[in-house]
């Protein structure tokens, strides 16, 4: 049945679903993105990009064993 998704309840669902859902599902792999190219990242000290532990830990969903540490600092 459409607009019986619950998923996203700040919208709202059903008659009276929030006309801004696909545009706020659209801006924020955007927003994201310019929020990641606004810094420069970097490793914690002591680490090298080849020592990264980039093992898998599998579940639900599929995530890095170790979180990766990054730093960011402004441009």
């Amino acid at each position: 049945m459409q607009g019986q998704d619950f998923e996203l309840i700040p919208f709202g669902a059903g008659r009276r679903i929030c006309p801004g859902l696909p545009l706020a599902l659209r801006m924020i792999p955007v927003m994201l993105g310019s929020l990641l190219n606004s810094f420069n990242w970097k490793l914690e000290a002591g680490i090298e990009p080849q020592a990264l532990d980039m093992e898998e830990k599998f579940g639900i969903t599929l995530a890095k064993a170790r979180p990766l540490r990054a730093i960011p600092s402004p441009l």
